[in-house]
């Protein structure tokens, strides 16, 4: 069993995770408006993923016989108008993930939990993935510029996103 205060930070990191779906589900539309359904299916993969994560948060509460906690998640605020931007507001907001991931892993290390911290292990390394996917997909949409032609090739290339092996036991 986990102590009240793990719980609670595993429960807030539950809701942010699907806060972090409702994110990208808005950062999906907004690529969907404009007309680029590649990247947009990326981002819907990317809050399906995001979903995922809330349930394995949930699942370890459970496995842990601690309270589960079902917060209000709150509406994103999305202005991004360019597929650069709406990728830029993706990498800024994994960069928020990390940080709460980290710090949940801190916690787990200062109260002992050593099984809480093994679980956290997986979405420590993760998110260096998710960073760095996102970083590449920034810089590929920093070289083109205003290329109508290579802007539709990435989309084409974001559009054969699949969920990663694995992704809905974590």
């Amino acid at each position: 069993m986990i102590s009240h205060e793990l719980a609670k930070g595993i429960n807030q990191q539950m809701v942010f995770e699907l806060y972090s779906a409702y994110l990208y589900l808005g950062l999906s539309a907004a690529l969907e408006k404009m007309n680029l359904p590649g990247a947009a299916h990326w981002m819907k993969m990317q809050a399906d993923e995001e979903i995922s994560h809330a349930n394995g948060f949930y699942t370890y509460l459970v496995g842990q016989d601690a309270e589960i906690e079902l917060e209000t998640i709150q509406k994103p605020e999305i202005s991004a108008d360019t597929p650069l931007a709406v990728f830029t507001a993706a990498l800024k907001h994994e960069k928020l993930v990390s940080k709460k991931i980290d710090k949940l892993a801190e916690l787990s290390v200062k109260e002992h939990s050593f099984a809480t911290l093994v679980f956290l292990n997986t979405f420590v390394t993760e998110q260096v993935e998710e960073e760095r996917n996102v970083q590449v997909i920034i810089d590929k949409l920093s070289r083109i510029r205003d290329n109508p032609s290579a802007l539709l090739f990435i989309d084409a290339e974001l559009a054969k996103r699949t969920l990663s092996p694995g992704t809905a036991a974590v």
